[in-house]
């Protein structure tokens, strides 16, 4: 058998990987997370799976139905602008705070997964897009040097990573002919140390992202199955 520092560690990798999952999109809104799949994913028993899950569902990232299974959350559209308003505010500061900070190969690492995001679009590759994305952001966040705030995020970021993949194809589509280019100018600002455009280029993506989710999230709401 296992012994209890070995269980501890298997559960720790398996919610460790779930949170990525979630956080990354790699998980759908609604979705009914599978016990053995996931057990066969991370190779390990039922037991530090169930484990996992339950602690995600203590801490509200994930719901329990009656029926026992655990499944991502769906959030109304109402939930959905009140986190864009924290989440602006949030990361705006620590893209705030990291233009203060960051080091000029923090800068050229976020520039190499820029060009893994696009890379990724142009093969309409949806699910590395959106690990891309997610690992672009948190690189950038951790730079602000501010631990505390860095968990903030990460946790609303468990209840709209899974909306990602939504943005697709439509709403990526606009962006990479608004402005493709918005990653790279927001490396130019942190490299010139400008706080204010890295905020506002932050602020811009998250607000724009989170309404045109809001605004699937409403059409569907009056979506009717045809008779």
């Amino acid at each position: 058998m296992a012994s209890d520092a070995t269980e501890g560690a298997m559960r720790d990798v398996v919610y460790s990987g779930i949170r990525t999952s979630l956080l990354s999109g790699l998980f759908a809104p609604g979705e009914k997370l599978i016990l053995r799949q996931l057990a066969n994913d991370f190779q390990v028993s039922l037991t530090p799976v169930r484990e996992a899950l339950h602690r995600l569902v203590i801490e509200g990232v994930l719901v329990q139905e009656h029926s026992r299974s655990v499944t991502v959350p769906l959030l109304s559209r109402e939930k959905i602008f009140e986190l864009l308003d924290i989440r602006k505010a949030l990361e705006g500061l620590a893209a705030e705070r990291a233009a203060e900070r960051i080091t000029a190969e923090e800068i050229d690492h976020l520039e190499t997964i820029a060009r893994m995001v696009d890379t990724a679009r142009s093969a309409d590759d949806v699910l590395t897009d959106s690990k891309r994305v997610a690992e672009f952001q948190f690189k950038l966040y951790a730079a602000s040097g501010l631990p505390t705030l860095l968990r903030h995020i990460e946790m609303l970021w468990l209840q709209t990573g899974p909306y990602l993949r939504l943005l697709h194809p439509e709403y990526i589509a606009k962006i990479q002919q608004d402005r493709p280019q918005w990653r790279y100018e927001l490396c130019n600002a942190l490299r010139s140390r400008d706080k204010s455009s890295a905020r506002h280029i932050i602020e811009r993506d998250v607000s724009e992202a989170l309404t045109y989710i809001a605004m699937l999230v409403k059409a569907a709401a009056w979506m009717r199955p045809s008779p």
